[in-house]
């Protein structure tokens, strides 16, 4: 069934104008558990040139990982400007975060994250466990590469299976 949503989905966007083509794949980036490796297969599957559809889904992706990773950092930057010490759902949350991230760190969270979670989660685990913001855009720019281009190879290797 999913497959078969995936192939109808695949479909529609093959059929549409190059520019919502290019559209598509940059908005599938943005879906978390899709996000670059995702769309560049997407991308290279609807006849996008790989390195177009990899650079298209990783400035999405990236650019999606920035709404989260701003916002949340300055929201967490007011928390603790506040010197509060009240116990709750933040404090538990941040608790779970720091055990993620003092196990992995920021390097082993954001390369590890699109095969078990999502870049999204692992952003905010990592600034919920206290990691320095820069230190996350560095790493999860260097992971949304890394699953992009991978992703990109994948699109290549399933479009030439399929032209076979």
């Amino acid at each position: 069934m999913f497959r078969q949503m995936v192939q109808e989905f695949v479909s529609q966007l093959s059929e549409l104008d190059l520019l919502l083509q290019y559209l598509g794949v940059f908005v599938i980036s943005f879906i978390p558990f899709v996000e670059s490796p995702g769309a560049a297969v997407v991308g290279s599957l609807i006849g996008i040139p790989i390195i177009l559809a990899v650079i298209i889904s990783m400035i999405g992706n990236w650019i999606s990982i920035m709404f989260v990773i701003l916002p949340f950092n300055a929201l967490l930057t007011k928390i603790r400007d506040r010197n509060s010490t009240k116990e709750g759902f933040i404090h538990n949350r941040a608790t779970k975060a720091r055990e993620r991230y003092d196990k992995y760190g920021v390097p082993g969270l954001a390369l590890i994250a699109p095969l078990v979670a999502s870049t999204h989660i692992a952003a905010f685990t990592s600034l919920a466990a206290g990691a320095n913001k820069r230190r996350v855009i560095f790493w999860h720019s260097v992971s949304i590469g890394i699953w992009g281009i991978l992703g990109g190879v994948l699109g290549g290797y399933l479009n030439y299976d399929i032209m076979q």
